[in-house]
């Protein structure tokens, strides 16, 4: 079986490079029914409503408050100033029976975008299935060129006008996969660059070329950019990066508006507004979060504790009464405040003759829900976790 599954996905490793580590990439096709598609993308739908709102009640706070939901000092300007909205984001769900939990939301640099938007539909008519996502892609490559026009807006340009990059770490297969295939969508020049050799000064930031950069699309979150120093004078590139997008030189794809909601706490902080406060905003969408919040004395087990700005499962920990029975260690990102989410039993199924926990997600695109994918893992979803196609 690994034998035909690495040569079926070998076919597309142009695109699709990462398949072969720790075997991620399975060679089946998950059944799952349309109406459970439908309601997948519904909540993601009420998800993100409510957790718009919550991050426009976040930004109103004091900077002290906003400290103390873990931001980082030097973002705080662009917190309280950026206006834009973000382009794409991932919701991460627990579907329990009839229920349907958001477990995180990915807003600021959501990968999976290859696996979703183009591999399950392979994937899927291969098997001789239907791909959920068979109009998901069209709606990626729109939703990313209308991004772009509108970033362009921002800076008072044309996107023809406008040198644009696609950014990731040169060594990070994944990030440079999913930056290039959304650099295929692209209709406007543009090209990839390595984060590294982004260079900075106080009038403007520069390309691998020397050139001056307008619209970065980049898979970097925010928290390592305002940690970055220039190698050889100590400098913090975030102090020429900052000004350059509050004064509108330079935009991002995702915005600083994604990093607020990025941040875990906010999920906390819809719990400490209640349902009672989004009702009376008409906003449905309350029932699919889980009950979290920052200190853990507050919460019971079964729970889950994750970094405020935790990734890829890292730094996890998994708690039934008052005993850890799972955790994904990482020093990265232990230094970073806890949230406390009450425990979602993510259900069990069966690939290759082992049992494996289901997580199911759902892209938006300027704010749709489109392209629903699975993961399967342990009791920690991480990224060692593995990519499994669906289909009805």
């Amino acid at each position: 079986m690994n034998d035909v599954r690495h040569k079926f996905y070998q076919q597309h490793q142009d695109i699709f490079s990462w398949y072969d580590a720790d075997e991620y990439a399975c060679y089946e096709v998950l059944m799952v029914a349309p109406e459970t598609i439908e309601k997948i993308k519904q909540a993601a739908t009420r998800v993100w409503q409510v957790l718009n709102h919550a991050a426009l009640v976040m930004k109103q706070f004091d900077e002290r408050t906003l400290i103390e939901f873990d931001y980082p000092q030097s973002t705080l300007r662009l917190i309280k100033n950026n206006k834009q909205v973000p382009f794409i984001a991932r919701c991460d769900f627990a579907v329990v029976g009839d229920n349907i939990y958001l477990l995180e939301c990915n807003a600021e640099v959501a990968t999976f975008i290859v696996e979703t938007f183009k591999i399950n539909g392979i994937v899927a008519k291969h098997f001789g299935k239907v791909d959920p996502n068979i109009n998901a892609e069209a709606v990626l490559q729109i939703g990313l060129n209308q991004y772009i026009e509108e970033s362009a807006k921002y800076l008072n340009k044309s996107p023809e006008d406008c040198n644009i990059i696609f950014a990731a770490l040169s060594e990070a297969l994944e990030d440079i996969g999913t930056v290039e295939y959304l650099m295929s969508l692209c209709h406007y020049q543009s090209a990839f660059c390595p984060i590294e050799s982004i260079a900075m000064d106080e009038d403007g930031c520069y390309d691998h070329r020397g050139e001056a950069v307008d619209i970065i699309y980049r898979i970097y979150p925010t928290e390592w950019m305002v940690e970055d120093k220039d190698p050889e004078f100590g400098v913090s590139l975030w102090d020429y990066f900052e000004p350059l997008v509050y004064s509108r030189k330079l935009a991002l794809i995702n915005p600083v508006s994604a990093f607020v909601m990025q941040n875990k706490a906010l999920m906390a902080l819809i719990t400490e507004l209640g349902v009672d406060f989004f009702s009376q905003n008409n906003l449905a969408g309350f029932e699919h979060f889980l009950p979290t919040f920052m200190e853990q004395d507050k919460i019971n087990p079964p729970l889950v504790s994750k970094p405020t700005w935790g990734r890829e499962g890292r730094e996890v920990k998994v708690i039934k009464s008052n005993q850890e029975i799972a955790c994904n260690p990482d020093p990265e990102y232990a230094y970073f405040a806890k949230i406390y989410q009450k425990y979602a039993d993510l259900p069990i199924i069966k690939v290759e003759g082992e049992e494996y926990r289901l997580q199911l997600s759902c892209f938006l695109i300027n704010g749709v829900a489109e392209g629903v994918a699975a993961r399967i893992g342990k009791d920690v979803i991480n990224n060692n976790s593995k990519f499994l196609p669906i289909g009805f």
